[in-house]
């Protein structure tokens, strides 16, 4: 989200319409880097609620997971979406 965000940011500043691939491209790479750094935490956070047994194991996992996960590719989508925009009409 921090890279997509901060690249769309600029191009819009500078009023440059990047490609699909372009703009589209750095949502890929936030999913990327957020499902890779979900992976490496997983562990960790799985061996804590392992042992644990009853609802609130699935309303942790929606927090750590899927909640964080549509914050960054919505955020993402937007941003990749607004640099795409075009006034032309």
């Amino acid at each position: 989200m921090i890279l997509s965000r901060t690249i769309a940011r600029r191009r819009v500043a500078a009023g440059i319409r990047p490609s699909w691939f372009e703009a589209w491209g750095l949502v890929m790479i936030d999913a990327v880097l957020f499902f890779t750094i979900a992976g490496l935490s997983a562990p960790l956070i799985m061996g804590g609620l392992a042992a644990s047994q009853g609802a609130w194991v699935y309303a942790a996992l929606f927090a750590i997971y899927f909640v964080p996960m549509q914050i960054v590719l919505i955020t993402s989508a937007m941003w990749a979406a607004k640099s795409r925009w075009s006034d032309e009409g």
